[in-house]
């Protein structure tokens, strides 16, 4: 890839970055993640979604970098977006201003006329003047938009009197994770009492059995997201969605279903395994079968693998923290926490762009899935 440099101010470069480059950033960054990962990237270009990996670089090291790529185009006119990026330490946030300055930059001259970026960077973590410095690069705060704004997640650290489990070089079987009984029965008492009964009564009262499953088994997770969506009012994603994701995230990958004796699946869920976290993505299940507790069986087996590997977290993705809402009551059950991030931000890179950002709106809260 032909390099492009923009400009160097301080001995600080934004360039494109070389596939190499950004694996090796990506591979310490602590504000690394799926979407923003090598293997998206990957999936991006034999996919034909156009993409740049970009970065800025000092003398030895990249400061900041990611992937923009074209999430909707119209007439030539492009909306760039870093999902979940850019990426940055927080050692080097303040590089962050000159990175974007540049990049809209960049992405004009790609016929770009929005750029949208929604940062790994919990609200906790950032700085409190971080909505007002991306202000004035020209950034509208849009709060939770496309990208999921309110996560919940188990931090196996919080976990009272839970060992400690380094992360292992050769991880263990998805269905088969080497958990001590000690640890087990620690990470089971931390969950609600209600999970805790459903998940003893799928397999000894119901013989619940799980099984992973290969991409030519996927017909039946969308079956199950699908049942579910018609009740939730979501619309799930395709199954070359997921086929993709198996294609180039490997084993950093993996969908699970519950099913009954007789092999009839009642409850499918795919998970991303990547960084130190596992990653609850999409999941359905029988309305016919809901008190089964296939949902339930699923999460904890994926539980269990994700502390055995010495992940750090669990996370359950994307949520509604609504009291009322019924995918959130069933996240709580298993005791973790409400994760906030700072949402996503856009700036006009074009007449054409200002025009149209005034139609995009601050949203505390939306359905997303």
């Amino acid at each position: 890839m032909q390099c492009a440099i923009i400009k160097q101010v301080m001995k600080k470069i934004f360039r494109e970055l070389t596939l190499a480059e950004f694996k090796k950033f990506t591979a310490h960054c602590s504000s690394k993640n799926y979407m923003q990962s090598p293997a998206m990237y990957e999936r991006y270009q034999a996919t034909h979604r156009e993409a740049y990996l970009v970065g800025l670089v000092g003398e030895d090291e990249v400061l900041v970098a990611g992937i923009a790529s074209v999430i909707y185009e119209r007439f030539g006119y492009k909306i760039f977006t870093f999902s979940r990026g850019p990426l940055f330490d927080n050692k080097n946030i303040a590089d962050l201003p000159l990175f974007l300055q540049e990049c809209k930059k960049f992405l004009k001259t790609k016929r770009g006329i929005i750029l949208q970026i929604s940062p790994n960077l919990l609200v906790q973590d950032a700085p409190a003047d971080f909505a007002k410095t991306l202000q004035k690069q020209g950034f509208k705060n849009l709060g939770e938009y496309e990208q999921v704004k309110w996560t919940y997640a188990i931090d196996f650290d919080k976990i009272q009197d839970l060992p400690k489990v380094k992360s292992q070089k050769v991880k263990s079987a998805v269905l088969e994770p080497e958990i001590s009984p000690e640890a087990e029965q620690k990470l089971l008492r931390s969950f609600r009492r209600d999970h805790r009964y459903t998940i003893r009564y799928a397999t000894e009262r119901y013989g619940l059995k799980l099984r992973e499953l290969e991409p030519k088994d996927y017909p039946i997770l969308l079956q199950m997201i699908r049942e579910s969506g018609k009740v939730h009012g979501f619309v799930p994603r395709d199954q070359k969605f997921f086929e993709q994701l198996k294609n180039h995230f490997g084993a950093d990958v993996t969908a699970i279903a519950a099913e009954l004796p007789d092999g009839t699946p009642i409850a499918a869920a795919f998970f991303i395994l990547y960084g130190d976290e596992v990653i609850y993505l999409s999941s359905g299940f029988s309305r016919e079968h809901k008190k089964l507790g296939g949902p339930h069986l699923i999460q904890w087996a994926m539980i269990k693998y994700a502390y055995a590997n010495g992940f750090a977290k669990y996370n359950f993705w994307g949520t509604n923290p609504d009291p009322e809402n019924g995918v959130y009551k069933f996240k709580q059950g298993f005791h973790g926490e409400i994760e906030e991030f700072v949402g996503t931000f856009a700036a006009a890179l074009s007449p054409v762009g200002k025009a149209y950002l005034t139609k995009l709106h601050y949203a505390k809260q939306r359905d997303l899935q």
